[in-house]
């Protein structure tokens, strides 16, 4: 999710740039609808695209390496 950087007025009657963004119910709906469309790409891809995706991703992913190995080698 991406904001743009937005003129605004605030109280005092003095124009500053602002980050507009989403709390509560719908920044909750946003992430799920986020979440949805990640886990739709990520079911398409095989096993093997799975692993080597698991690579741009920052951290170890130990676990997940793991059951993906498990995976492609039976």
């Amino acid at each position: 999710m991406i904001y743009e950087l937005r003129e605004r007025t605030n109280k005092k009657g003095k124009k500053v740039m602002h980050y507009p963004k989403a709390y509560g119910r719908f920044r909750k709906q946003e992430k799920r609808a986020m979440a949805d469309t990640y886990q739709e790409r990520w079911a398409k891809l095989s096993l093997e695209q799975k692993f080597n995706e698991l690579d741009k991703r920052p951290g170890n992913c130990t676990k997940e390496r793991e059951r993906l190995a498990k995976g492609i080698k039976a």
